[in-house]
């Protein structure tokens, strides 16, 4: 196993329209206990003057035009120099400790992934040759964790503690529920999430309701609904 110390670690951090919270996001990264030797900024579709805000602080900045998190995340990793990659959100803040933390973990368990919530996360450029690029669904970190689980890999959840700055657009909630439709079906996970287990009841609520229209898209409600045990059908 690699020694803690020899590994080098590029950060991406991917970032739309994000000017109301990006100042403390990368002070965030800023102030790592564990420093990346390379800080990734990538500016998908940004109208707000993100970019004015990062300028200065002497990361690597890539412009792109994808509206789309998982492709505006691979090329950072394409622009990358370091094998193993940590990901960052830009509406989100982590403990100082979060990098440190991931590449412990990894070098501990020898996992593919290391997940610290949602987006957040370690992987390595090999990881993504093996298992393949990151999807372009919303719920692209969903998919991919039960991508590398089918495949035999193992991911290991951390769990850490992180402050979402600002709530997701509501358009985005309903495409979350869109994507668990097709997700569910795809890897046998529950027909529907539990409302307030994920993002708490308001967005919960939007995206089961995306989800009910997914499955209606497909014409897979009521194969859905047979799904739920009997004992919630009853409520």
């Amino acid at each position: 196993m690699v020694d803690s110390e020899a590994i080098r670690v590029s950060a991406i951090l991917p970032i739309h329209n994000e000017a109301a919270v990006l100042r403390p996001v990368l002070g965030a990264i800023d102030s790592q206990s564990r420093r990346p030797e390379e800080v990734i900024l990538v500016f998908d579709r940004c109208t707000d003057g993100s970019e004015e805000i990062a300028r200065g602080r002497g990361h690597v900045s890539l412009v792109v035009d994808y509206g789309n998190t998982g492709q505006s995340i691979q090329a950072g990793i394409n622009r990358a120099t370091n094998e193993t990659i940590v990901l960052f959100d830009g509406n989100t803040l982590v403990p100082s400790n979060y990098v440190e933390r991931l590449v412990a973990t990894w070098r501990a368990t020898g996992a593919d992934l290391v997940e610290w919530h949602g987006g957040l996360m370690l992987v390595t450029k090999s990881m993504l040759r093996r298992y393949g690029a990151f999807s372009t669904m919303a719920l692209w970190t969903l998919e991919y964790f039960h991508r590398i689980k089918k495949s035999g890999g193992t991911v290991v959840p951390l769990k850490g503690p992180f402050v979402r700055l600002k709530p997701s657009p509501i358009r985005r909630n309903v495409q979350y529920g869109l994507d668990y439709a097709v997700l569910s079906e795809r890897y046998g996970l529950a027909p529907f999430f539990r409302i307030g287990a994920k993002s708490g009841l308001i967005p919960d609520t939007v995206a089961t309701v995306g989800t009910i229209l997914g499955y209606a898209r497909y014409h897979r409600l009521l194969a859905a609904l047979g799904r739920v045990p009997a004992g919630l059908r009853r409520i």
